[in-house]
């Protein structure tokens, strides 16, 4: 139990605690745009950095969390959303199946349809790929739209700046909140009155 609580509390310290500052920061957008589906395309400049830092958390952590699980994840260099997300998929199989409650009527699955396997490619090299059925997650290829090709468009014309929307930030930050959530019911099933909760979304496990 010591162990629990002192994994719990250094994971609450370290990551649980930065993701509530940056759904603090999201919820003062909604004083220009109403979190509503109606406005999923409103794109905006802060759109697009709270989306670029919650992408880059969620890498963050991700890596952090498979290392936890496995310990040869430390010698692999530079993994990538399809290393970190076989070991996360592998040892979280129910974040495929997180449905994120936003506002009650507004309802995402961030990760699903995530999955990858591994394989060794012509060179010998151990390397993953996704699975059959499976697709990286929308909202990660757009937020690398957005950090590498921001001003290019897409094939249906529209600029990927654009992509810097109300969905794809609702879908992010879930997706953050999911993976850190779920993470922390794993590691310690009694979180105890000192973890604050989401004030935005509420997360069921659907078909488990």
């Amino acid at each position: 139990m010591e162990k629990d609580l002192s994994e719990i509390s250094k994971f609450v310290e370290s990551y649980w605690n930065y993701y509530l500052e940056l759904e603090d920061a999201f919820k003062q957008t909604q004083k220009y745009v109403a979190f509503d589906r109606h406005n999923d395309h409103t794109y905006s400049v802060e759109y697009l950095k709270l989306i670029q830092t919650v992408c880059s958390e969620i890498d963050v952590v991700a890596k952090s969390i498979a290392r936890h699980f496995d310990s040869n994840f430390g010698s692999i260099k530079n993994p990538s959303i399809s290393c970190w997300g076989y070991f996360i998929t592998k040892h979280i199989p129910q974040i495929t199946k997180a449905q994120v409650y936003f506002n009650e009527n507004y309802v995402v699955e961030p990760w699903d349809k995530f999955g990858y396997e591994p394989f060794v490619d012509k060179k010998g090299a151990k390397r993953y790929r996704l699975l059959s059925g499976c697709k990286s997650p929308t909202w990660w290829s757009d937020y690398n739209k957005i950090k590498h090709e921001r001003t290019s468009r897409d094939p249906e014309g529209q600029i990927n700046f654009e992509k810097a929307n109300l969905k794809n930030m609702v879908l992010s930050l879930s997706a953050l909140f999911s993976l850190e959530w779920i993470y922390m019911w794993m590691i310690h099933t009694d979180f105890g009155p000192n973890i604050q909760e989401s004030k935005i979304f509420d997360l069921r496990i659907g078909d488990m």
